[in-house]
């Protein structure tokens, strides 16, 4: 023992001693000290680095035990060669060697802890948030929201009556004190009473601003938000099922707004996603956002007929018990994304190739470049074309028939991109574009088990498509909003039943365990459109 660290003394003080000072087997000593000190420090920073990686890759819990197990092994023998090979000739090599297994671990943690952190962002949605801004006229006084205390408050009470009154809640809890409040019926008596005097301040959920700055176009330029305030309301969070050998459906709701998602506001785009993990096959249908059919709001308003896209306003829930009862089945999750989000997550694809049934130029409503798109396939389509082309409808003889279908080639076009080396080269540019621009109800632990299933069985996803027809017909008065002045001859297509009926039959097939190609199904059958009574 004494002999031993004599020699650990001995090798310090020969290490720390100048060359110029030894012997030419001194300098030797040294040097191969000196390596020796080198190498393991290399080896032992491989050691931390591997340790931190292969915790973060438990914690996520997304690739299979077989996996782990052979990376364990890799890690292990790889280090035990590193260790080795610092008393032998092949020191370099592992020095090599563990200076980029060190490297590529840290790499490799960085990509697990983004992933972590996007699905922990994204998942389990069991809150619906928004966000009320407190507004007063640009000529008032008032600053903060603690200058309104002894103001007068209007609100919505048709419209947004719950997330209006938790808001002004928390006022009255902020300023202990209990606010004068007044309620109107539509947003076109709530603004002129804040135009007249009647009120001093309104609260407005900042979802419904478009549909107030369509009636007031001076709306913006003559008033200022002075707060806002957080609303969060709890939701039924999705039933949770086996989803690694059982049939499952996901509601894809897609919002025209910029920024942060949040969990209501206005849907343009409908897709019902039923997946059957044990043979593989998806099928996407798509339903137009126009559909003039039974909303089922979950609020006082009840059901009522109106536009699809109009049930997004009363959250993902609502929009998702509509389209369960339109099409007769259980939707046992839901992911909505925004404009944001679709061009983020395009982009940091590096662009999309995208198949077009029609060559078409987008309108100007639809984007401020014009963009022109070919029969068949269109190359590294970036964000913004992209969403150019899952938006436009005007330049189409059968308007938000072909915009269905349209959508659904933009996410085959992304599913095939994210299948490719791309994903690798820019992994963290898309988890950074999905977190906070996607969200979804369905648990962490579920999402988890998708991808570990998916990783442990590498047989492909069979992706199949249908969008459901509509058919033309007479503008109709807003049944939720019947005081909108925009809303009282709003322009809505009819549900085309024998096409919903068809996507029945292959949601059904699908969850039946039937393996088929939509297009020669539909081609096998003889149909004649029914019109919508």
């Amino acid at each position: 023992m004494q002999k031993s660290r004599g020699n650990q003394r001995s090798n310090m003080s020969l290490l720390f001693t100048r060359s110029s000072s030894l012997g030419p087997r001194g300098i030797r000593q040294k040097k191969r000290l000196r390596n020796k000190v080198v190498g393991f420090t290399l080896v032992l920073l491989q050691i931390i680095v591997s340790i931190v990686f292969m915790w973060l890759l438990l914690g996520l819990d997304v690739i299979p035990t077989k996996y782990i197990a052979m990376l364990i092994i890799v890690m292990v023998l790889i280090t035990a060669y590193n260790i080795a090979s610092q008393f032998s000739k092949a020191h370099i090599w592992g020095k090599i060697l563990a200076f980029f297994m060190s490297i590529i671990l840290f790499t490799g943690s960085v990509y697990v802890y983004k992933t972590g952190s996007m699905l922990g962002m994204i998942s389990g949605s069991d809150t619906q948030t928004s966000y009320c801004s407190i507004i007063v006229l640009n000529t008032d006084a008032a600053n903060k929201i603690s200058d309104t205390k002894d103001y007068s408050f209007g609100y919505n009470s048709s419209v947004d009556k719950v997330t209006s009154e938790s808001a002004i809640s928390q006022i009255n809890s902020d300023l202990a004190k209990t606010l004068t409040t007044s309620t109107y019926k539509d947003w076109d008596s709530l603004v002129k009473a804040l135009y007249n005097g009647t009120v001093k301040v309104i609260v407005l959920n900042e979802t419904y601003r478009p549909d107030v700055a369509t009636i007031f176009k001076d709306f913006k330029d003559k008033t200022k938000v002075i707060g806002t305030i957080k609303v969060e309301t709890k939701v039924d969070k999705a039933s949770v099922k086996n989803i690694i050998t059982k049939p499952f459906a996901i509601y894809i709701g897609g919002t025209n707004e910029y920024g942060t998602v949040s969990s209501s506001g206005l849907n343009d785009v409908n897709i019902i996603a039923t997946f059957n993990p044990e043979n593989r096959q998806i099928l996407l249908v798509t339903t137009p956002r126009d559909y003039f059919i039974d909303i089922y709001t979950l609020s006082e308003k009840g059901i009522k007929k109106d536009k699809l896209t109009h049930a997004g306003n009363f959250g993902m829930d609502a929009s998702l018990t509509t389209l369960a009862n339109l099409y007769g089945i259980d939707i046992d999750y839901y992911l909505r994304v925004n404009f944001t989000g679709a061009m983020g997550i395009v982009d940091a694809l590096g662009g999309i190739d995208i198949n077009s049934e029609v060559a078409f130029t987008t309108h100007h409503d639809t984007s401020i470049i014009k963009y022109n798109f070919t029969v068949g396939l269109n190359a590294n389509c970036n964000g913004d074309k992209t969403l150019a082309f899952c938006r436009e409808r005007m330049n189409f003889p059968d308007g938000d028939n072909q915009r269905g279908r349209n959508q659904t080639f933009a996410i085959q076009g992304i599913l095939a991109k994210a299948k490719s080396p791309a994903i690798l080269t820019n992994y963290a540019s898309v988890m950074d574009s999905i977190a906070g621009f996607f969200m979804t109800s369905m648990p962490k632990d579920t999402i988890t088990a998708i991808l570990k299933d998916t990783l442990n069985d590498s047989t492909a996803w069979n992706v199949q498509m249908y969008s459901v027809n509509a058919f033309d017909g007479p503008k109709m008065r807003s049944n939720l909003y019947p005081n909108e002045p925009t809303l009282q001859e709003m322009s809505v297509t009819y549900p085309d039943y024998d096409s919903i009926n068809t996507a029945k039959e292959l949601m059904s097939k699908i969850r039946n365990g039937d393996v088929f190609n939509v297009e020669e199904y539909l081609g096998s059958k003889t149909k004649s459109p029914t019109v919508a009574q």
